[in-house]
């Protein structure tokens, strides 16, 4: 049902019209008598000339006035005869455009964030001399899952940020080409001494965007050998639990200072709960008034090595207390 409002408006516009119209058609009409009594003239025409032409401007004005309410009552109208209607849309579409391009500016400045700069170094490993194909293809695939797993990390660490959907733990971002791979395992399969393998980026990579990679290698040695005390300190057996990050944190130092190399602010190891309770019990088992921690290398340990120790826990005076730490390999 059409509105009330629209009814009246619309009686209004046609009464309106109706009313200037006549008022016109009746002016025409008294000038068109008046100058035939008179036989007047306009422009030098003849009386019956005058006359039509008189006609004619009537017709013009009653046109003009109709045209006039049309635009003032109907912005359709307006623009249909202004011929802004080529001009709004040519805005509409502008418009679009700039709503479109505003959008593409802001999906890159929201991937605007570089997850890894060209030539990062993203995991590193040791091969060891004389490792035959499985071993060297076993190396590398963790390699290659820990670039993998570091990636997706530092990806979602932004879509939290940013409110977006997180990056499933199984998709795979790193790239590398199939002849690569089959290249990688054939150049360090049977070295006659190990080398240190970097996992490095081959271009800059933005949010979500893959990881090209590859691999480089570096001559290393030994820094501690199978067996060796790579960091030792006495502790009081009460305080062990409050100490036991300083102890860490100074093997961690020593291992840097003799040349282990650093990773992603990690020397590999990690360090589980069930690992210090087990210190812990060892050291309550003490009756002594101090203890030494120990952390002894599981195998020679190189500069590319991941900090592979066990923490061993002697009685200052009488040794033989002892706990493992075996961090994942």
């Amino acid at each position: 049902m059409i509105p009330v409002a629209v009814v009246i408006r619309v009686i209004l516009i046609f009464l309106a019209v109706a009313i200037i119209a006549g008022g016109i058609a009746m002016l025409g009409n008294q000038l068109g008598r008046k100058v035939g009594r008179k036989k007047m003239t306009v422009f030098g025409m003849r009386p019956r000339h005058t006359s039509i032409f008189i006609t004619a401007i009537t017709g013009s004005l009653i046109a003009v006035s109709t045209l006039a309410l049309a635009m003032l009552f109907s912005t359709e109208v307006y623009i249909l005869i202004t011929g802004l209607n080529e001009n709004i849309e040519k805005l509409q579409k502008r418009e679009q455009q700039l709503l479109e391009r505003v959008q593409q500016l802001a999906e890159e400045v929201r991937r605007g964030t570089i997850i890894w700069n060209y030539d990062e170094r993203i995991a590193l490993n040791t091969i060891p001399a004389g490792a035959d194909e499985r071993t060297v293809k076993r190396i590398i695939g963790v390699l290659l899952k820990q670039a993998n797993d570091l990636s997706i990390l530092k990806n979602n660490q932004i879509a939290v940020r940013q409110g977006d959907k997180p990056i499933h733990p199984d998709m795979v971002l790193v790239k590398y080409a199939p002849e690569d791979w089959r290249q990688w395992v054939k150049d360090y399969t049977g070295l006659e001494r190990p080398v240190g393998l970097w996992i490095v980026v081959t271009e800059n990579c933005l949010y979500k965007d893959p990881v090209p990679v590859s691999v480089a290698s570096f001559p290393v040695k030994v820094v501690f050998s199978k067996e060796q005390t790579v960091y030792e300190a006495e502790l009081i057996p009460s305080e062990v639990l409050l100490d036991w990050h300083v102890f860490l944190e100074d093997l961690k130092k020593v291992a840097l200072k003799k040349g282990m190399i650093e990773i992603n602010d990690s020397l590999g190891g990690e360090i589980t709960g069930e690992t210090l309770v087990k210190i812990s019990k060892a050291v309550q088992s003490s009756n002594q008034g101090r203890i030494r921690l120990k952390a002894v290398a599981n195998r020679d340990l190189y500069r590319s090595s991941k900090l592979d120790v066990r923490i061993e826990v002697e009685s200052v005076v009488k040794q033989g207390l002892s706990v493992e730490y075996l961090p994942e390999r």
